[in-house]
């Protein structure tokens, strides 16, 4: 109860379902510990029990420690708080020293992304959404949540814009509505949308059950018509409609758009979270390289 209660206020507080269920998680194993030593009671915990319960991450990753140590905290805290425990265990919690290191985005080169969208047969209903959905992603940059989340009100045919608040951020974007994205969704509604009046999302299913898209639809689509176009993908190289956003990201770098021009079109709140495309730009990277000093092989290395 007093884990589930802990949960419920974290919902109060406005966590993400993704937080949440983090929490879930690590303290699911806590409250599994518990009972393997015969707890019932969370009174009946001391700072032995805890420790022990932290000797058994060992099997785990440094991010699954650092976010089980965290979650432990959080909870420790909100039992002293709350008068469930008379000490506060989350003072003998240890600091693990973990820093998330930041990824390189996995992008593509811009003749890929032309390769891929050449590839899409539109002869076909699924072709002309997939297209649509395509384009979505790699013109505009847009997240796989957000093309499934719009709907006819956010298309502004009447200004040439998209207009969305997205799923993420919770933030307003306003985009272009591009020739050639327009023509596609036009060709889509006209020629392939099924009939469904339960639901004003553009993009839905094209076979029963009739419904929106979800997101993992999307990476299965975009994975799909890759294979299809012949484009390799490295291990480890993400290969979804974010992959996409990260390629537009990529070709505007190397057409020297300004960071902010680029946080403005991807809807990012600030230009740091935009920084870490930075990472992929090669050929600005290249103008940041140092010359080695010279070695003399005969004589090895000078010594200051």
């Amino acid at each position: 109860m007093l884990f589930q209660g802990y949960i419920d206020k974290k919902i109060a507080d406005g966590c993400s379902e993704d937080t949440l269920k983090s929490y879930e998680i690590y303290l699911g194993r806590f409250s599994d510990y518990l009972n393997s030593r015969g707890i019932a009671d969370i009174r009946n915990m001391d700072e032995l029990v805890v420790l022990g319960f932290i000797d058994t991450f060992t099997r785990y990753s440094p991010s699954v420690i650092h976010n089980t140590l965290c979650s432990l905290r959080t909870f420790f805290h909100y039992l002293f708080r709350n008068g469930f425990v008379s000490r506060d265990f989350a003072y003998i919690v240890p600091h693990d020293g973990y820093r998330q290191r930041t990824k390189v985005p996995s992008s593509y080169p811009k003749e890929d992304v032309e390769t891929l969208l050449k590839s899409i047969d539109r002869g076909n209903p699924k072709g002309k959404r997939d297209y649509a959905i395509i384009l979505l992603a790699a013109r505009l940059g847009l997240r796989a949540q957000d093309i499934c989340d719009l709907s006819f009100n956010n298309l502004k045919w009447e200004t040439n814009t998209i207009e969305l608040l997205q799923e993420k951020t919770g933030e307003p974007i306003v985009l272009p509505l591009l020739e050639d994205v327009g023509l596609a969704i036009i060709d889509y509604l006209k020629y392939a949308r099924p009939e469904y009046e339960f639901t004003n999302a553009i993009f839905l299913r094209l076979a029963p059950p009739l419904g929106k898209l979800q997101a993992p639809t999307l990476h299965s689509i975009v994975t799909q018509h890759m294979r299809t176009a012949g484009i390799k993908t490295q291990d480890g190289k993400k290969h979804g409609p974010h992959a996409l956003r990260h390629s537009l990201a990529s070709a505007l770098l190397e057409e020297n758009t300004p960071l902010p021009v680029i946080s403005e079109i991807l809807g990012h709140r600030n230009t740091a979270a935009t920084a870490v495309y930075l990472k992929i730009d090669v050929n600005q990277l290249r103008t940041c390289s140092l010359e080695p000093p010279p070695f003399d092989w005969n004589k090895g290395p000078e010594v200051f």
